[in-house]
């Protein structure tokens, strides 16, 4: 029975997500300056939810120097490269290092190393 919940929730859950990212997606496309104002709120809330006050100051450290960037991107294709470059510098210096680390603990050092 608790499994007939747990897949009742799931699905719940994914149809609120796939409603609300239709809604964005229609502000997005439609009412741009409405769309950026949710995204910001959004953004509050969850930064705003983090108890611990050291994380919450670097969330917001983050996401102001994350809005900067993309605001004197100077245009949407420069927006696009940045986010990837981001992530991609992220994922190599963070990401990847903490994979790496952990295989090395399940598995022992590896021979050939990726970098």
């Amino acid at each position: 029975m608790e499994k007939l919940n747990w897949v009742e929730e799931k699905e719940r859950v994914r149809k609120a997500a796939l409603e609300k990212h239709a809604r964005l997606h229609r502000l997005f496309v439609e009412e741009r300056l409405t769309f950026e104002l949710e995204r910001k709120k959004m953004v509050d809330q969850l930064i705003n939810s983090v108890e611990d006050d050291e994380l919450r100051n670097r969330m917001r450290t983050w996401q102001d120097s994350w809005d900067t960037k993309m605001r004197n991107a100077g245009s949407s294709h420069n927006r696009f490269l940045l986010a990837r470059t981001f992530f991609w510098e992220h994922f190599h210096e963070v990401w990847l290092p903490t994979i790496q680390e952990g295989n090395a603990l399940l598995n022992g050092p590896s021979k050939d190393k990726v970098n």
